[in-house]
């Protein structure tokens, strides 16, 4: 098969993949606990989304200690899920850091995340605060 065949087999799956997925939610539509919280199916499929897209960098213990470098610790993450949403639909860039979180609007959809975000909650150590946030005291 030839590469033109290949590559239009590619972005006709892309536009399929496009035209069907569900649209993201608005900032403002973005719930302040994740709705999968516990539901296990939410949070089998989590996992396996974070083993395919998310371990590379974050571990596959999500302890940051990836194959491309080290990434957050995402078992201690504190910021809620607003947060959480909003780094990985947007990506993040931190200084003094070659290595950042790309972006995944477009690529992952908002139930994704949010099952992936389910499974997290699952690794969360003592500290960690995946619903509410920040504390502002």
């Amino acid at each position: 098969m030839d590469r033109r065949k290949i590559s239009g087999r590619l972005v006709a799956v892309l536009l399929f993949w496009i035209l069907v997925s569900p649209p993201l939610l608005a900032e403002e539509e973005v719930p302040e606990r994740n709705p999968l919280s516990g539901d296990a199916k939410a949070i089998a499929s989590g996992k396996s989304w974070f083993r395919g897209v998310c371990a590379l960098c974050h571990g596959p213990k999500a302890d940051g200690a990836g194959e491309r470098g080290n990434g957050a610790d995402l078992r201690k993450f504190n910021k809620g899920f607003r947060r959480y949403i909003e780094t990985v639909r947007n990506g993040r860039q931190i200084a003094g850091r070659s290595q950042n979180m790309p972006a995944w609007k477009g690529v992952l959809d908002d139930k994704q995340i949010m099952e992936i975000g389910a499974y997290l909650e699952t690794l969360a150590m003592e500290g960690a605060d995946w619903q509410g946030g920040l504390k502002t005291d």
